[in-house]
């Protein structure tokens, strides 16, 4: 049953969420350029944990962990973890942009996974948004002729990662009204901190950065594992998995605004139009249930 309040605040949930994720990527950057990946995530990590159980601790100080919690955030920390390793074995073979496209064509995979596992009711104009949308990114990334290079196990390596995060996001689906997600995701993050200080040379290189690196670092934590996790967890008590997922495409559009407010890099004509079709196709299913809810309320 289509509840409206619902909808309207599982869509603003999701929406806050892809700025939150946007808000990652601006520190990201700048962080790559004094260190490794592994390096820099762990920093994020270490420092994304405090801040979820800090925040788990103000809002049910006395609550206990539930199993479902528990389970839950080692079956996240374990996908995630594998998803990064095969982003990492992707861009050994692919150029950053066409694995960034590849990792996002989870959208269609968690629309399938939720239409066959949880039994959700597809809206009619989903995969055809969906489609939009990815082509608009897709569009928004594309590099000429090098796009498509590169042997056939890397784009497998993407694909891998694709179906990795989108298990992850049906993963917390089938149990986000039997959890708690501030608890789930500091649990989560250290379980993650613990994998990537096993990564050889991640730990010691950690005492190397500099105080500049810790506040990139800091900054990446609070708007990615941190709130755009959290956000996109409570947005799946009121909407679809299959619905949620479709705004995580929102992400590289808001990255691109807040590149040009906070790095003055300025969008090309190519990225307007990959911009546009994104909008265009998330847009064509809120729509479509907007409409029928009026037709309802007609009738």
């Amino acid at each position: 049953m289509f509840n409206p309040s619902n909808f309207l605040k599982g869509c603003g949930l999701a929406v806050l969420g892809a700025v939150s994720a946007a808000m990652f990527f601006i520190p990201y950057k700048k962080g790559l350029e004094m260190m490794n990946p592994a390096v820099f995530l762990l920093a994020v990590y270490l420092i994304g944990f405090p801040i979820n159980w800090l925040g788990s601790q103000v809002k049910s100080p006395s609550k206990k962990y539930s199993m479902p919690t528990v389970l839950g955030a080692v079956g996240f920390a374990i996908l995630s973890v594998l998803g990064n390793i095969s982003i990492g074995n992707a861009l050994e073979g692919l150029v950053p942009s066409l694995t960034v496209v590849m990792i996002r064509t989870q959208v269609i995979i968690v629309m399938f996974l939720g239409w066959l596992i949880l039994k959700e009711q597809l809206n009619p104009l989903l995969i055809p948004g969906a489609m939009i949308a990815l082509f608009g990114l897709l569009w928004m990334n594309y590099q000429g002729n090098d796009f498509f290079s590169g042997e056939w196990r890397f784009y497998l390596w993407g694909i891998s990662a694709a179906f990795l995060f989108g298990t992850s996001q049906l993963l917390i689906k089938r149990i986000i009204h039997q959890i708690d997600p501030i608890q789930l995701n500091h649990i989560r993050l250290l379980l993650g901190g613990i994998f990537l200080a096993l990564v050889p040379g991640t730990l010691s290189a950690l005492f190397q950065l500099s105080v500049e690196g810790w506040i990139l670092a800091g900054t990446s934590a609070l708007f990615g594992p941190s709130l755009s996790r959290i956000l996109q967890m409570y947005a799946l008590r009121y909407l679809p998995v299959s619905q949620s997922i479709l705004f995580t495409l929102l992400t590289p559009v808001f990255a691109l605004l807040l590149s040009v407010i906070f790095l003055d890099i300025y969008p090309s004509t190519q990225q307007l139009i990959g911009v546009s079709s994104i909008m265009f196709g998330i847009s064509m299913p809120i729509v479509h249930l907007v409409r029928l809810e009026q037709q309802q309320n007609y009738h």
